[in-house]
């Protein structure tokens, strides 16, 4: 039988006593990657920053319970939320610099990374980094090590910073709209590198996004929410036969509605 590493049963969220997410509830298996789907404002992005601990203020979770690998993420101290995040649980956000310190070149940055886990010398750090790099098609390693993030384009950034979320194989990884803010083309060549990295290491993968392709080409399940609730589950050989106008016919959407800057078909 198939192992849940998350478990959300009846997870409501609200803002200042406002509902914004309600009864919503899922399982992931190890190794399995799930999509979450819709447009702004339906709360998906809520459910992943509760699964991190990274609410705004204001932002509460009101009922239900969120099981990762048996600890019940309701209860965890800041402590226990600090030795969780990065190498247990990891996040990338939309903002490919996010997750980037601005003042800090790159090489610096995975060495700090490194050092936080594990005991390595400056030149092994280096030494990895650099083969990490070029292993994703990043060329001149060790000059990219020398730069600071705004010497590097977008895809170049995200790129590097899936890297440093995969690269001390994390339990589960969550994407939060994490090729929204790229160019077409970026985008589809930062999600072939995160379908190549998340299958080469199996990771879990939970994949928040408003892109109706995307959804449909990422993972072994998919879930839909509007209005804080999920209206549609599915996986398997169900969710291979899906097409975008499946989709929009869950979603009751049509013509040029569907067209939204919130929600989009994605490029063909």
């Amino acid at each position: 039988m198939a192992e849940n590493i998350l478990t959300v049963e009846n997870l409501n969220i609200a803002y200042q006593g406002v509902p914004a997410v309600m009864d919503v509830n899922f399982t992931l298996e190890r190794g399995k990657v799930l999509t979450i789907v819709g447009e702004s404002g339906s709360g998906k992005t809520t459910v992943i920053r509760a699964l991190m601990g990274l609410l705004p203020v204001g932002g509460e979770v009101t009922e239900g319970s969120m099981i990762f690998n048996g600890h019940d993420l309701r209860n965890l101290s800041k402590s226990e939320w600090r030795s969780l995040r990065g190498k247990d649980m990891a996040i990338i956000f939309q903002d490919s610099g996010s997750a980037l310190d601005p003042i800090v070149r790159i090489g610096k940055q995975f060495r700090e990374l490194f050092k936080s886990h594990i005991e390595i010398s400056n030149e092994e750090c280096d030494r990895r980094a650099i083969e990490l790099l070029e292993s994703v098609s990043l060329p001149n390693g060790a000059d990219m090590l020398r730069r600071y993030p705004h010497e590097l384009s977008g895809g170049q950034r995200q790129s590097i910073t899936l890297l440093m979320a995969t690269m001390l194989r994390p339990e589960l990884l969550l994407l939060d709209e994490h090729t929204a803010a790229l160019d077409p083309k970026t985008a589809e060549n930062v999600l072939q590198l995160t379908d190549k990295l998340v299958a080469e290491h199996n990771l879990t993968t939970l994949m928040i996004t408003h892109n109706m392709r995307d959804a449909l080409r990422f993972g072994n399940r998919l879930i839909m929410m509007d209005s804080g609730r999920i209206i549609y589950d599915v996986k398997g050989e169900e969710k291979k036969k899906l097409t975008v106008a499946d989709l929009l016919q869950k979603f009751e959407v049509a013509g040029e509605n569907a067209l939204s800057d919130r929600m989009v078909l994605g490029a063909k």
